[in-house]
């Protein structure tokens, strides 16, 4: 979550960016810095397959990848001129629109799950359980939004019946493990997880969390043909995920915070994506559907009653779409042989 001075310093920095435009650009114009979080399955092994394999050289871009720990950081990299392209929730791409940045979402990178779950010891059985309890969880993330409406479906009032408390996520599966907290939300592989080890059920869920690709519009405007390239090998890497998942899961698993998370907990998240099965190029679409435009402007429109954004931004206008429509239109009636991959080292 992104305070009311972060954004004034957000949109500091991107105004002396604007000022001196060439200083922390990449010198090769075919290079692109690309930031972003190893915790996001599908996204994840997407990254990994563009990090492990030769697709990107393929299609004639060079990417130097930069690992953050979240989202945040990852938009003060792109703010600040460090990366290219960010790698970021939904809502965290909302929440630059709102500081004004010029920084937009132009593609989709990845779907998932997020979830409110109760732990054994509880009682809880049912979200109209919930009644007269607190659900943990970190507030000003897509997760949030989710477990609110979710408890507002179930004929429950926030703030009366239930309390949501706001804690960090490391505290809360300190938590979740010790069994001092009835319910929680949070996301996928973290929910996958909590079910497999016997930890928490889950109540309600719901598959519209996202990843999205976000940059400065003067790199989308200025260089378009290599965030065409780039969309062409996010696309590929992601069948050729989706075709090779011990591999890339593997990947995965390989660097931290996602070292001690099993295989198959990582499998199952995965599966609520629907790219994670797909069998040809065609199946892979990156373009921001009108339906996710119109769940960001949501996002917008809450983030502002729940006081955690200054302004809500209209993603379906600000988002630049053409790019990745275009690409999508293109490997619609494209090849591509995974056999042809080449896996480093």
């Amino acid at each position: 979550m992104i305070s009311r001075r972060k954004f004034g310093a957000l949109s500091a920095a991107a105004a002396s960016t604007l000022a001196f435009p060439m200083i922390a650009r990449a010198k090769d114009e075919n290079v692109l810095r690309i930031s972003w979080t190893n915790t996001v399955s599908v996204g994840a092994q997407m990254v990994h397959t563009l990090k492990n394999t030769d697709i990107a050289e393929s299609n004639g871009v060079k990417l130097e990848l930069i690992q953050l720990s979240n989202t945040p950081a990852i938009s003060e990299s792109v703010v600040t001129g460090a990366s290219d392209i960010g790698i970021v929730s939904d809502f965290g791409a909302v929440t630059l629109m709102a500081a004004g940045v010029p920084v937009v979402p132009f593609a989709h990178q990845c779907s998932f799950r997020s979830a409110i779950l109760a732990t054994p010891n509880s009682g809880i059985k049912t979200m109209a359980d919930l009644k007269g309890k607190k659900i943990y969880g970190l507030f000003g993330i897509t997760a949030y939004q989710n477990a609110q409406e979710a408890v507002r479906k179930a004929g429950l009032v926030v703030g009366k019946d239930v309390q949501f408390v706001n804690i960090a996520t490391t505290e809360l599966s300190d938590a979740v493990r010790a069994q001092k907290i009835d319910a929680f939300f949070i996301w996928d592989p973290w929910v996958a997880m909590f079910e497999k080890s016997g930890l928490g059920h889950v109540l309600s869920q719901n598959m519209s969390p996202s990843m999205v690709a976000q940059a400065h519009t003067r790199t989308l405007d200025k260089r378009p043909d290599v965030v065409k390239s780039f969309l062409r090998a996010q696309s590929q890497a992601l069948l050729f995920a989706a075709n090779n998942h011990d591999l890339t899961n593997g990947w995965f698993r390989s660097m931290e915070p996602a070292k001690n998370i099993p295989a198959d907990v990582i499998q199952a998240a995965s599966n609520f994506d629907p790219h994670w099965n797909s069998k040809k190029l065609s199946d892979i679409k990156c373009e921001l559907t009108p339906k996710a435009l119109a769940t960001m402007d949501k996002m917008g429109e809450w983030g502002v009653a729940e006081k955690l954004l200054p302004k809500a931004p209209k993603a379906s206008q600000l988002a630049n779409t053409a790019l990745a429509k275009a690409v999508d239109a293109e490997l619609e009636v494209s090849s591509f042989n995974l056999k042809t991959v080449k896996v480093k080292g």
